[in-house]
């Protein structure tokens, strides 16, 4: 094939809120690679949300941690060795605002959907609450694990989801739902 017909593409990661999973912006990524072919989006569940594994037991979802996560993804995809665009949502754009201060060189364009930015207290209370953080992961991970209910239906599923996420439509919390839960014997 000839350079005339080859288009680069635009590559893309795109990082789901706290909570959420990559169902939540799926929307969002058929909508850009409809109006622009080129386009390479790399949607992912974050450790612990959608269908991705739980971290190991003394680990904890501080934001260092799931940003060697998104790096190492970054880097699986060989996206590092030249520039790409990051969305984020909610958390995803505090981790997509992180992952392009520590790696500017490597980011074209960041998009932050409905986030705030985050807020560093000074060093000696950061140490602080570190230390606490650090302890209190420590002291829940030692504890036994606790009994779910097995007897959800997917509707009260559905509804919590509802409950917890004002202004959500049903198509929306449906589409989140597939990656929150998995069939079980006593869902039905």
């Amino acid at each position: 094939m000839s350079n005339s017909h080859y288009q680069k593409t635009t590559k893309i990661i795109a990082i789901h809120g706290w909570l959420d999973n990559l169902n939540s912006l799926i929307p969002v990524a058929e909508r850009l690679v409809n109006h622009h072919s080129n386009y390479e989006i790399c949607l992912y569940d974050r450790a612990g949300h959608g269908f991705s594994s739980h971290i190991p037991k003394g680990f904890d979802y501080s934001n260092a941690h799931n940003l060697q996560d998104l790096r190492t993804i970054i880097q699986s995809l060989g996206w590092n060795k030249e520039k790409f665009s990051i969305i984020g949502h909610s958390y995803g754009a505090i981790l997509g605002m992180s992952y392009a201060a520590s790696y500017p060189e490597e980011v074209l364009c960041l998009v932050c959907i409905d986030s705030f930015p985050r807020i560093e207290a000074s060093m000696e209370n950061y140490c602080k609450i570190q230390g606490a953080r650090i302890d209190n992961s420590l002291k829940h991970h030692k504890k036994p694990p606790r009994s779910h209910d097995t007897h959800l239906t997917s509707q009260a599923v559905l509804e919590l989801i509802k409950i917890t996420r004002s202004g959500i439509t049903n198509e929306a919390a449906k589409l989140l739902m597939e990656r929150l839960i998995r069939q079980d014997a006593g869902l039905s």
